[in-house]
């Protein structure tokens, strides 16, 4: 299971707005600008411009549409052939996987591109980026929403816009408000000159970014801009493949505990019959729980980790600890209603329904929150599918097993038959079939 924490090093980023250009800068010194044009802005479509610069140490720098890697427009830049000068690879994101080459949205490198002084910038206009397959952005919102990468490493030096890239090290997410990146109707408002170039590689684009273009990168300066790039960035991606163990280990755990053992409980207890079966299916919810709890600490850790990222505000956390948090109740109420209907003689109270019905609804929803955890995760769709067979085919197989144990109960009621399974071995109370189907129920 190969997880992503998205959202993971965004108390790193740092927002700027400068007339005509909204700028954000993120670990590391790696900064984006994006600008609206006056014609742009009024018509809801047409051409937008960003920059995107960084550390040439850095393998590759990327920016992306979207709030997730899944359906995201996607933006790479790393060293051409020549060492002086960058692509751009347009993309188009499909989850968790390398996003295939994509230029839909027709993007041009701009003069005021290159390396030089150990930084690498990219000016591009892109024509076609209010809408793609798999999303749209308002370029009028205060709102949008934009994701970004980077990588460490020796450089790329392709100019090919489909060459193989390594799966980052850190990524992150970030808002801009776009209302105040409108204005101009520039060629090229990260240089002075407005010379163009077309294609997303260049070769006669070698000269230095110009001044313009370093002020409207440096302008989101501050937080973690004193960074020296990506040798300083050594750390943040340790910190990354750490934090990233642990959210495999949390939707490992979670998905035994929700999608298999406290399922597999609820069926065994009507399926089998044998002295003990009660303590057994309350060992077994015990262990799942058990299980549930741990990896809810390993959950508040990815969310809150480092200390300045707030993402436990996001609903699959939310729903999550209050999930866990009421499960806690469950063995209570089991044991409530195992000793109520003991001392009632087989007669079922309300204590069953409720043990029964609380917690098929709390497994239920700790099922489907799972799926989102996933989705949030931006896991493959692989692993997506493979969550929603396995945890599909467990929450139907205890729902036919509770219809089928409950249509068996009623009719023993109705044929007053006497009991021969393992309850009465466990107890050495005479009840009815009928009455032990009942507690089951």
């Amino acid at each position: 299971m190969k997880l992503l924490a998205v959202g993971f090093l965004s108390a790193f980023v740092t927002t700027t707005y400068s007339q005509q250009l909204a700028s954000q800068c993120v670990t590391g010194n790696v900064c984006y600008s994006v600008n609206i044009p006056e014609n742009s802005a009024s018509s809801g479509d047409g051409d937008i411009f960003f920059q995107i610069s960084g550390p040439s140490d850095f393998q590759y720098i990327a920016l992306g549409q979207g709030t997730q890697m899944a359906g995201a427009n996607i933006f790479i830049i790393y060293a051409d052939e020549s060492g002086t000068n960058v692509t751009v690879s347009p993309r188009l994101g499909k989850g968790n996987r390398e996003p295939d080459a994509d230029d839909s949205g027709q993007a041009t490198l701009l003069s005021g591109s290159g390396i030089a002084s150990g930084k690498m910038t990219a000016n591009v206009r892109c024509s076609k980026c209010t809408s793609w397959s798999g999303g749209e952005m308002d370029i009028t919102s205060a709102n949008s929403q934009w994701i970004w990468a980077v990588k460490s490493g020796s450089s790329v030096n392709s100019n090919s816009v489909s060459t193989h890239l390594s799966q980052h090290e850190g990524q992150g997410s970030f808002n801009l408000d776009l209302t105040k990146a409108r204005g101009g109707n520039s060629v090229n408002p990260f240089v002075e000159s407005q010379t163009t170039t077309t294609g997303a590689t260049p070769s006669s684009v070698a000269e230095s970014p110009s001044d313009s273009s370093s002020a409207a990168a440096g302008t989101s300066s501050g937080g973690s801009s004193s960074s020296g790039g990506a040798a300083d960035y050594a750390q943040i991606a340790q910190n990354y493949v750490k934090r990233n163990k642990a959210v495999i280990a949390h939707g490992v755990v979670m998905g035994l505990s929700f999608a298999l053992l406290f399922p597999l409980g609820a069926i065994l207890i009507r399926l089998l019959s044998f002295s003990g079966l009660v303590w057994f299916h309350a060992g077994l919810q015990v262990l799942a729980l058990a299980l549930a709890i741990a990896g809810m600490g390993l959950g508040i850790y990815i969310a809150t980790w480092p200390k300045e990222v707030h993402y436990i505000n996001h609903y699959h956390p939310i729903i999550g600890l209050v999930v866990i948090s009421l499960l806690v109740f469950q063995p209570i109420l089991g044991l409530l209603h195992h000793q109520i209907y003991k001392r009632n003689g087989g007669v079922r109270t309300v204590w069953a329904s409720l043990h029964v019905w609380y917690g098929r609804l709390l497994i239920t929803l700790g099922i489907i929150n799972g799926g989102l955890g996933l989705r949030l995760s931006d896991n493959t769709k692989g692993g997506e599918i493979a969550y929603g067979v396995v945890a599909g085919f467990m929450w139907l197989l205890w729902m036919a097993v509770s219809i089928a144990s409950y249509v068996r109960s009623t009719k023993q009621q109705t044929t007053g038959e006497k009991m021969t399974g393992g309850y009465q071995r466990n107890h050495g109370s005479p009840y009815s079939s009928s009455q032990e189907e009942a507690e089951r129920r």
